[in-house]
This record gives C-alpha cells, sequence and structure tokens, in this order.
C-alpha cells in the first residue's frame, strides 16, 4: 500500500509539473501570433497606403491627358487669325498667315467605296464649310457591344457626351406611303425627317412635333403630325445606310435635317456620327457641320437629358 501511494504521489507531481511547464510555453505562443499579426497588419496598411497613392497618380495623368487633348483639339479649331505674331519690327514687313484650310486626312488604300464616298463629300467641303478638317476612324466590330465609355476611348473623343447618333423619323399621322411624301415641291411637306442627337440624350418627339408644325405656317394641325423612328427599311431606302450607319455625310435622298442643340453647345466643338458603315465613324466641328449641311439646330431633347 506505501509502494501504491507513493507511486501515486509522483504521477500527480509529474503530471502537475508538465502542466506548469506547458502554460508558459502556451503564453508564449500566444505572444508570439499577436506579434504576428501585429507585423501583417502594418504589412498590410503600407501596402493599402502604396496602392492608394498608385491610383491617385494614376487618375491625375488621366486627367493630365484629357486636358492635353481638349486643347489639342481647341488649337484645330482656332483660325489662323486667332493664332498669335510676332510683333512686327521696324522696317519689316509683317509675315503673312495663310487662311487655307488642312489639308483633309490621308485615305487608306483599302478604303471602302462607302469610305471613300463620305472623305470626298467632306473633302470638297474643306474650303468653304470646313475649315478644321474632319476625322474618319474604323472600329472594332463588337462597338456596339460595348458601353459608351468604351465607345469613347475607341474614338479618343472627349466626353461620352460627345458620341452622337442619326435617325430618320416619319410623320406616322401622314397616310402617304414610301416613296410618296419624300418631296412635292412644298417646303416642310415632307413625311420624312432626319435628326441629330447625343446618345447620352433622350429626343423629345412633342418638340419635333411643335417644330414642323410652325415650319408649316399651321397649315396641318398637330395631332396630324406624330414624329416616330422611321421603319429600318425605309431609312435604309432614304439614305443609303443601314441601322447604326446612317448619316446626312453623302446621304442618298436629302431630306430636312435636324440638330439638338445640345451638340451645338459640345465643348470642345468636336462630335462623333455614323458614317455610312456600323464600323466606321466620322468626327468635325458641329458648327462647321450644321453651317455645312443646312441643319435646323433646335431643342428636341428632355431638359434632364
Amino acid at each position: 500500500e506505501i509502494s501504491l501511494f507513493s507511486d501515486l504521489s509522483l504521477f500527480r507531481k509529474t503530471t502537475l509539473g508538465t502542466h506548469r511547464q506547458a502554460q508558459p510555453r502556451q503564453r508564449a505562443s500566444s505572444r508570439e501570433k499577436d506579434r504576428m499579426a501585429s507585423s501583417i497588419a502594418v504589412e498590410a496598411t503600407a501596402l493599402l497606403a502604396t496602392r492608394q497613392v498608385a491610383l491617385l497618380a494614376a487618375v491625375r495623368q488621366v486627367e493630365v491627358l484629357e486636358s492635353l487633348d481638349a486643347l489639342e483639339l481647341r488649337l484645330a479649331s482656332l483660325g489662323s487669325n486667332e493664332v498669335g505674331e510676332l510683333p512686327e519690327e521696324e522696317g519689316e514687313s509683317a509675315p503673312t498667315t495663310s487662311s487655307a484650310s488642312p489639308p483633309p486626312p490621308p485615305l487608306p488604300s483599302d478604303a471602302s467605296p462607302t469610305h471613300r464616298a463620305i472623305h470626298a463629300e467632306l473633302a470638297s467641303k474643306l474650303d468653304t464649310s470646313f475649315p478644321s478638317s474632319f476625322r474618319v476612324v474604323r472600329v472594332p466590330g463588337e462597338y456596339y457591344d460595348r458601353p459608351l465609355e468604351y465607345r469613347r476611348q475607341v474614338l479618343d473623343a472627349f466626353s461620352t457626351s460627345h458620341l452622337c447618333k442619326t435617325m430618320v423619323m416619319e410623320n406616322t399621322k401622314d397616310d402617304r406611303p414610301f416613296p410618296e411624301g419624300l418631296d412635292d415641291g412644298e417646303a416642310w411637306s415632307t413625311k420624312y425627317i432626319m435628326v441629330v442627337v447625343q446618345y447620352v440624350s433622350k429626343l423629345h418627339a412633342e418638340k419635333i412635333r411643335d417644330f414642323v408644325f410652325e415650319k408649316r405656317g399651321g397649315k396641318t394641325q398637330r395631332k396630324k403630325i406624330k414624329f416616330r423612328l422611321a421603319p429600318e427599311e425605309v431609312s435604309d431606302a432614304i439614305t443609303g445606310y443601314s441601322h447604326n450607319a446612317v448619316t446626312p455625310v453623302a446621304s442618298k435622298t436629302k431630306i430636312p435635317l435636324l440638330v439638338s442643340h445640345r451638340v451645338l453647345e459640345l465643348r470642345p466643338d468636336f462630335f462623333w456620327l455614323g458614317a455610312g458603315e456600323v464600323d466606321l465613324k466620322v468626327g468635325f466641328s458641329a458648327a462647321e457641320f450644321a453651317e455645312a449641311y443646312g441643319a435646323h439646330v433646335i431643342d428636341c431633347t428632355y431638359d434632364d437629358k
């Protein structure tokens, strides 16, 4: 019995000693974990701060590039008389400046017939209507499958507000079948009109109705004027261009052209339109475009765009 009690006492002492020795190691292990967690937190904070600085630098770079693009477009749109001249030295004649328009952009050797027609018509107007020239760009096939911001980047447009579209609209209250109603010799009696608006704006059909009503001098009742998007086959027949390619430039048939006043308010004054093919776009000055094509600039969108 004495031996049994002795063995039991020894077992208790040994177990208690082992437990007491394990406790400091456990506490040490816990402190080590706290130190590691603190170190990781510090490193993560430093990494986050570094990435935030890099992000701010990238944003600033984009802003600077956009400002440079705007300045380049502004300089391109300035007439030669607006460019500062060196002061005239005594006894010397003032240098002469040329008011000639810049040459048209180069036409690719593999340009399609439509591209050549668009280029030729705009080039013919350079001396009179387009002193700031124009640009024709072919875009990727996925252009219309991507958001406006992607399209803006492809065209290097100043903003998504500078992206516009052309629509052929018809007076659905006019019973004349196509092609009747295109032009019967009387001003504004046409059943069809062409409208240019921004993609970011919403067309206001009633404003177009009121404008046409005034143009017709009240000869047609308002209730007999209701413009809606023309059927695609009618639009194709009138312009010679398919959906997403409609443009007033080199259009097959000339019909009254309306342009949203918001397009003329764009700054810088350089916007983009379709150019006869789905993947072909043309850019030019809105003011010069409106003058060259005899467009009627009107308020034809909702105020909140």
